[in-house]
């Protein structure tokens, strides 16, 4: 059994589903590795008491306010990081001078800065420690297979796409670029369509494209405020996917020939659905991948290179959009 320390208590430490049946929904870290027989929560770090009171209730375990002391005293095998994405940096400083985990995963984006990012893999690489960023679509089934059946040729030829994101290029867009370069393969070039609004301090809504070996994909932003909205359609030669409500439904439509225009052909009326039951357990199959990692089977996890990549990708149509 792996001992897991999660530093940091916020949402995606513990509280997507803190008031959730974890029988039915598992967005957290804490309620993940909880949930799986081949890890122990040793313990959960946050400054906010509150967060820690309430950790210690859910989970029978630790809280610390203090991250050294914490390593300190668990010397864990899987460190989490969950804390705002501008203390990554010092965290994981912390955490390669006071304990020896295996493994780190950390919540995404890795960095605002590229250096600072490509910094983090260098010290991962310099104390033999596995780095992964969560961008945990890249673990669910049915991202997976369709990773597969592309690679495969199932879907096949040149492409189109269209992505809808809100709530910012960084912190949700980049969901998206990250899964497309999951399925499609590296990004060749970006292209800003139009000039962006800022949000926040780090973060912009903008639209821009994507080209990528046999096609492009143009991203669309949406304000946040009016609704949510997370929605991929690729259309290849022979069919069209479309991937809605970020990942809740999935589904295929195959070309078909018009039976009485022979020289016409059509999206069938009929479409192919995915199995996304994944998605109410999103954060339990990226502990189920890392679970392979640790035991040196074969893992669909994003890597420190993969999201370093689309980082790279990001700030790049950051500078160009602004």
């Amino acid at each position: 059994m792996f001992n897991v320390l999660i530093i940091g208590l916020g949402q995606i430490g513990m509280g997507y589903d803190l008031d959730l049946d974890h029988n039915e929904y598992i967005y957290s870290h804490a309620s993940a590795f909880n949930q799986h027989k081949g890890f122990n929560v040793v313990g959960g770090v946050d400054v906010d008491n509150k967060l820690a009171r309430a950790f210690e209730k859910k989970y029978g375990c630790t809280s610390y306010s203090d991250t050294r002391v914490a390593l300190q005293e668990n010397n864990p095998d899987i460190v989490v990081i969950a804390v705002s994405t501008d203390l990554h940096n010092q965290v994981l400083k912390d955490i390669v001078k006071h304990s020896k985990p295996k493994v780190v995963l950390c919540e995404k984006p890795l960095s605002y800065g590229i250096e600072e990012a490509y910094s983090m893999q260098e010290i991962c690489n310099a104390y033999n420690i596995q780095l992964f960023v969560n961008y945990m679509r890249n673990s669910l089934p049915d991202s997976i297979e369709i990773k597969n059946k592309i690679e495969n040729g199932e879907y096949f030829g040149l492409f189109k796409g269209v992505v809808w994101y809100s709530k910012g290029l960084i912190h949700n867009g980049s969901h998206f670029v990250n899964l497309l370069t999951y399925w499609l393969g590296p990004i060749k070039e970006s292209h800003c369509i139009g000039k962006g609004s800022l949000l926040g301090d780090q973060d912009i809504e903008t639209d821009f494209s994507l080209t990528f070996e046999k096609g492009n994909v143009t991203f669309l932003s949406t304000k946040e405020e009016n609704f949510s909205h997370y929605a991929i359609e690729l259309n290849f030669e022979n069919g069209r996917l479309r991937y809605e409500r970020g990942g809740r439904e999935v589904y295929w439509t195959p070309v078909q020939q018009d039976k009485n225009f022979p020289t016409y052909k059509f999206l069938s009326n009929e479409n192919v659905n995915y199995d996304t039951d994944g998605m109410s357990k999103y954060q339990l199959h990226v502990v189920n991948e890392l679970w392979n990692v640790l035991n040196q089977e074969n893992y669909e996890l994003c890597s420190d290179a993969m999201a370093i990549s689309t980082l790279e990708s990001i700030n790049e149509i950051i500078k160009e959009c602004k």
